[in-house]
């Protein structure tokens, strides 16, 4: 998703909080007119691909204090293009004091989707110290009314203000994930000039967190709010060529990068788990309290839509190597800084078979299983397609065409009569798997392998849209562990499966009590340390 700012620096808002200079934070210097409005939104369209989702947001002012007959127009200026569909929605900040239910349908009627309250904090020696008049009966009321009005809710909190400690904030967050927000933006206290806060810092009366403690206390609390099913769109101040100016920050921990050091202590040490965003709550949950740092993959427009979340479709790992579709950059950017060697593969053109395979190819141990003709009876897959498998040693791929890169990867490549060939394997260990697949089973149990490959039943596995899923999709394997979405007691071989798993010294992880459910499969990567 995208979102186009439009900037409103201070814009309805009566309140002077001692840490704001919206002028400098956002770089604009003065509100923007309708004709300014619209040129931000056609300039920004050009540069965004249609079948991306869109919507604008206007921050940093109080929107819902101005007058009422600017909030219209302002709207309205939107609504032209969420009525011609090129915008999806429209985001608004505001003051949880300025909540009304007037003023969410209002919004709502003009293709509002999700208001952003800014709290701070919920500490009173902070909101004291920082000319902020809220208690957190205030916020809970405003979340109701937005919540009732059919929008999604957005929080923002600050770190690090006069009076601030980790354990506050942490209590901030948690508290605030009762509401359950959909999304919640982290900044840490930057001292700007001419601010309250600036005043404090020249008198001595104020010290900023260092560098090193805003990421610390970012991460922490990001990693709270993520585990309790809230979504992080954003650490730290976005950089504005008057942040960047010289004499602008008087001190705190401002950096360009900050987000991303952020990020990457939130990983430390974490093991990754690369998942479909559309995987069950209940999954998910229970993989952050295992200890997994969870990315998703974003939504490929040009899969088909069952699995255009899957991960085993847009991304080949081969042990330190990984092969990614163009569009999981930020994913491969995280993988660079865990260690490992990411090459930027082929774009995925069309949902139609077998162009949407490229990256379907599943690696054992040192080999790679990938696609080569028949179906097996789970997807319609055509018929006379030629497809591919790897042994440990070995990839597992397709016959025909696959993704360059995974294609001059030196390896054991053994070819199967199977387009989906990640989606079809439980990888075990180096020597055995479980499979669906006859095609796949014959080929890995036989030659120098010394493999022990285990059949199991077609279908009961479910993907909605399709008549069923394969086992493989609904599976991981990390470490001592095979996690499956789902319970193995759905299955008619679920007690095969156990066995033969625990024979091998892995434990089973069931990540939910239901159904077996295909997410395109969990990747798992093991982090620096």
């Amino acid at each position: 998703m995208k979102i186009i700012p439009i900037f409103i620096p201070h814009a309805g808002c009566p309140y002077r909080c001692i840490y704001c200079d919206q002028h400098r934070i956002s770089g604009a210097a003065k509100i923007p007119s309708i004709e300014e409005i619209k040129s931000v939104i056609e300039r920004n369209l050009k540069t965004i691909s249609k079948t991306e989702r869109v919507e604008v947001a206007f921050f940093g002012g109080t929107f819902t204090l101005l007058p009422e007959d600017l909030q219209k127009k302002y709207l309205d200026a939107v609504y032209l293009y969420v009525r011609n569909k090129k915008i999806a929605g429209v985001r608004i900040s505001t003051h949880p004091e300025a909540v009304t239910e007037k003023s969410m349908k209002l919004f709502k009627k003009r293709g509002g989707c999700l208001v952003e309250l800014g709290v701070q904090s919920l500490d009173k020696e902070v909101l004291k110290k920082t000319n902020r008049v809220m208690d957190f009966n205030t916020i809970k009321i405003a979340a109701g009314v937005i919540k009732n009005s059919g929008l999604d809710l957005g929080v923002q909190v600050m770190l690090g203000l006069p009076g601030d400690t980790l354990q506050k904030s942490i209590k901030t967050a948690r508290k605030l994930i009762e509401l359950k927000p959909k999304t919640a933006r982290i900044y840490p206290a930057v001292v700007l000039k001419g601010t309250g806060l600036g005043g404090l810092f020249k008198k001595g009366k104020y010290k900023p967190l260092s560098l090193e403690d805003a990421i610390e206390w970012s991460a922490c609390v990001c990693d709270i709010f993520e585990r309790g099913g809230v979504k992080v769109i954003r650490i730290g101040l976005h950089p504005s060529k008057d942040l960047n100016s010289e004499g602008v920050v008087l001190a705190g921990p401002y950096h360009p990068r900050f987000g991303q050091m952020a990020r990457l202590a939130q990983t430390w040490g974490k093991p990754i788990a690369v998942i479909d965003p559309r995987m069950p709550p209940m999954a998910k949950k229970r993989l952050k309290q295992m200890g997994y740092y969870i990315r998703e993959v974003p939504l490929h427009p040009k899969l088909a839509g069952p699995v255009k979340g899957h991960p085993d479709m847009m991304l080949f790992s081969y042990g330190k190597k990984v092969i990614y579709e163009p569009r999981l950059e930020k994913i491969a950017r995280l993988l660079r800084d865990n260690g490992y060697e990411c090459t930027r593969g082929e774009k995925i053109k069309s949902y139609k078979y077998p162009k949407d395979i490229i990256y379907n190819a599943c690696s054992i141990g040192k080999s790679i299983h990938s696609p080569a003709t028949e179906t097996n009876g789970g997807l319609s897959i055509p018929p006379k397609e030629p497809r591919a498998l790897a042994h440990a040693g070995s990839i597992i791929r397709y016959a025909g065409k696959i993704e360059k890169n995974i294609e001059n990867l030196k390896t054991e490549f053994i070819r199967v009569k199977q387009g989906y060939v990640k989606c079809s394997v439980v990888v075990v260990d180096g020597k055995h798997i479980i499979t669906s697949d006859k095609g796949i089973y014959d080929k890995w149990g036989v030659g120098d392998r010394h493999a022990c490959p285990l059949l199991i039943r077609q279908g009961y596995v479910k993907l909605s849209g399709y008549k069923t899923g394969f086992i493989g999709g609904a599976s991981g394997s990390h470490k001592d562990k095979i996690f499956f979405t789902g319970s193995l007691k759905n299955h008619p071989d679920g007690r095969l499966m156990r066995e033969f798993i625990e024979k091998r010294g892995k434990k089973v992880v069931e990540l939910s009590s239901g159904e077996l459910y295909d997410v395109g499969g969990i990747l798992f990567f093991d982090a620096n340390t």
